[in-house]
């Protein structure tokens, strides 16, 4: 056999041409691997690929040899040939199982890597260890390896030792086809981006009111009609609207996957170590099942009934036959049957559930939640499987096998710990994906940590994990779901990997900046950062110094100061310089061929007030007003329902439980120069305003978040309002000022 070096320096030597690409990271630096490891130590030298670079995989690890192969074969354009065996003979990547005595302390998921000038070694007690070894030994090559190559060229990678293993063993993202649909192509690209990131778990939303979207034998009508909507408007959301015609005229809109498809899908995952959890929606969010097969619905039926009757044996036959065909798709432990938002009323009026709950001896609508769901755990560990269900299935009582979900708030994963139960966390505060940035930045989910104080150190275990939720209501498009879910799922894959004392945010933002590029590479639509100001947002003063923090990697920051927003032609910024007083300067991050600028932020520098004003005395006033809104409204052009005056910010003064509004105004007495942070917190809108400027805007729906603000103050009074409106559901507003002094809160007296 002619040597790999015959060949190099034969005639293959005058087909193309190296290019040898520097470091990835100086000696002193890691490369920006997210997550970030337990133990990384750079040592000297690099190790360059080759032509003659060849993977070398030990028995039962062919698939991850694979895997790094391809990877490989596209980021240099060498051969990459993968071969079994125990060692390789200089300049390869060695894939092995570590032995018994040395796979403390990786556990299932952990491994290590070696990076010598000679050759890289990864080693894991389990071929999922490997594959993790195996992405962080791509993030530790430039972006541009992510691009393909047309033409051969060699990259190094710093010799480096790495020691690694995750905190939580479910470690997930979610996503809803239910609402909008998403081919089987799209999904194998959401599993690569996960896999990239050592997520393991992939929740598949199958079953919701939009569209039943997995094929079934038994019931072919749930995808021959239940998978297609009427959408005049191709996709476009409406609860209201929904509807699923029986003959279909070309304008509906819908899909669904057939069962060759999902084994495909299965097995792609699979490859990738990635488990994937099918959602059965039960007891609601079932309006497709109960359009196409109205016997599984109360008596008397209403319309757009989403409920199965939990009095009919129907139901249950049904719902077995479906989870048999479901069982036999997915492999995994968990089987998720939602158990969420199920609207009571329909059992409340229907004859057979009554009879039920009389025959079984049930006292309430939950205990009749709580019998349906013991059902199907039933069925499910009969079946050797685990009923996992949103935390709504602790009311009535949990079933007795089941595991929670934890959506509204933490508090359903706290109490299922308390009863010796597995819970994965998902809190709308830091999990939902579907929020906006601003509600939900990626700062916040980074600061997530799925084990809440209230759980002893000693039933941490019971907490399997935590994962991101993309609910697509407002995701019509591919472009959108990516976009919403990154740069956040880098966060959340830090907070569910690396232990929590190796945690740091400047640290993980400062290589987030570095992981921009490579989405760019991988050309995935993402939320760009917005400019951060090395100083105070707003300053009382007749001038001040405007300074940025540097923008990432292929950015650069642009800003108007004339009140228009900036674009790709606006002034780029490039060192700090002055303003002065009445100038607001409005600043975006843009790409360097100016497509997809971030959210603009504001630097603003305002005149100090005049004289303090006479008559004032401690407290707020407040005045509240009826109404709903997904927005704050003008209260000035409101009357209140009722006035009066308070201590401090709370809805402690609400006027009733939902739908209200909320405005406290009167004065801040500032009695020392300096800088003050102030800490607006709401659910739902608020706005704060000092002196007729915006301080914290925070409006629309959302649960509970709060955001600070620098300002830079002189001693003095200055005016202030804050609006508040609530929706519905929880309802919460608060505002903290930090600072060199106390501030008072101050109103006119009468």
């Amino acid at each position: 056999m002619e040597s790999k070096a015959a060949c190099v320096n034969g005639h293959n030597r005058a087909m193309w041409m190296l290019t040898v690409v520097p470091l990835a990271a100086s000696v002193a630096t890691m490369p920006p691997i997210v997550p970030r490891p337990v133990e990384y130590a750079r040592q000297q030298g690099a190790f360059e690929f080759s032509w003659d670079t060849e993977v070398i995989y030990a028995d039962g690890l062919q698939s991850e040899a694979e895997h790094l192969a391809r990877f490989l074969r596209s980021a240099t354009g060498f051969p990459v040939p993968t071969i079994q065996g125990s060692q390789g003979d200089g300049n390869d990547v060695l894939l092995r199982i570590a032995r018994a005595r040395d796979r403390d302390p990786l556990g299932e998921e952990g491994y290590r890597l070696e990076v010598e000038p000679q050759g890289i070694a990864i080693e894991g007690a389990t071929p999922a260890g490997v594959f993790y070894g195996i992405q962080t030994l791509k993030q530790m090559l430039p972006a541009e390896a992510l691009r393909r190559s047309d033409q051969p060229r060699s990259w190094q990678v710093p010799a480096a030792r790495v020691v690694d293993w995750p905190r939580f063993s479910w470690r997930g993202m979610h996503l809803d086809v239910s609402r909008h649909f998403f081919p089987p192509e799209f999904l194998k690209r959401f599993l690569d981006l996960m896999a990239l990131y050592k997520f393991n778990v992939f929740h598949w939303h199958l079953v919701d009111d939009g569209g039943w979207r997995m094929e079934s034998l038994r019931y072919p009508l749930l995808t021959e009609r239940g998978a297609w909507r009427d959408a005049p408007k191709r996709g476009e959301w409406s609860q209201a609207a929904l509807s699923f015609p029986e003959r279909r005229d070309g304008d509906e809109y819908g899909g669904y996957y057939t069962r060759r498809e999902i084994r495909e899908i299965v097995a792609y995952a699979a490859s990738l170590h990635i488990t994937i959890v099918p959602e059965i929606e039960m007891p609601g969010h079932t309006l497709p099942s109960i359009v196409c097969y109205p016997e599984l619905a109360c008596d008397p039926p209403g319309a757009n009934q989403n409920v199965y009757c939990a009095g009919s044996e129907k139901t249950f036959e049904f719902l077995e036959n479906i989870l048999e065909e479901t069982l036999d798709l997915f492999p995994s432990k968990y089987i998720h049957i939602g158990g969420d938002e199920v609207y009571k009323g329909w059992w409340a009026n229907c004859r057979r559930c009554q009879e039920r709950m009389e025959r079984e001896n049930l006292h309430s609508l939950d205990e009749l939640q709580s019998y349906f769901i013991r059902r199907i755990d039933a069925f499910l560990t009969e079946h050797g499987r685990t009923l996992i269900g949103w935390d709504e299935i602790l009311e009535g009582g949990l079933a007795p096998n089941a595991s929670v979900m934890s959506w509204r708030g933490v508090e359903g994963g706290i109490e299922a710990v308390r009863q010796n139960r597995h819970a994965v966390m998902c809190p709308t505060s830091h999990c939902y994906f579907d929020y906006s940035y601003a509600t939900t930045p990626t700062e916040e989910v980074y600061e997530f940590d799925p084990v809440p104080d209230e759980i002893p150190e000693g039933a941490a275990y019971l907490i399997l994990g935590a994962q991101g939720n993309l609910w697509t209501e407002w995701m019509p498009t591919e472009d959108r779901v990516l976009y919403m879910a990154f740069p956040r799922a880098l966060a959340l894959a830090e907070a569910v990997w690396t232990p929590k004392e190796r945690k740091d945010l400047e640290d993980f933002l400062a290589r987030l900046n570095e992981h921009y590029a490579r989405l760019d590479a991988l050309r995935v639509p993402y939320r760009l950062p917005s400019p951060v100001p090395a100083g105070p947002t707003l300053t009382f003063d007749d001038a001040m110094t405007v300074a940025f923090a540097p923008a990432p990697p292929g950015m650069v920051i642009r800003y108007t100061t004339d009140g228009t927003p900036p674009t790709r032609s606006s002034t780029r910024y490039q060192k700090p310089f002055e303003i002065r007083a009445g100038t607001v300067l409005r600043a975006a991050m843009f790409t360097l061929d100016g497509e997809q600028p971030s959210d603009e932020i504001r630097v603003a520098c305002v005149s100090p007030k005049g004289e303090r004003p006479a008559d004032l005395v401690p407290g707020i006033q407040y005045s509240t007003y009826l109404g709903s809104w997904s927005r704050l409204p003008d209260f000035s052009r409101l009357s209140p329902a009722e006035t009066g005056v308070t201590d401090r910010v709370g809805v402690h003064v609400k006027p009733r439980e939902e739908q209200y509004g909320i405005r406290f105004e009167g004065f801040l007495e500032v009695v020392e120069d300096g800088e003050y942070e102030f800490r607006l917190g709401s659910d739902d809108g608020s706005v704060l305003r000092i002196a007729g400027a915006t301080v914290v805007d925070h409006d629309g729906l959302h649960a509970y978040v709060e955001r600070s603000v620098r300002v830079k103050m002189k001693r003095g009074v200055y005016p202030f309002v804050l609006d508040f409106f609530e929706q519905g559901g929880a309802d919460s507003v608060s505002l903290r000022i930090e600072g060199p002094a106390p501030v008072r809160f101050l109103r006119s007296r009468g």
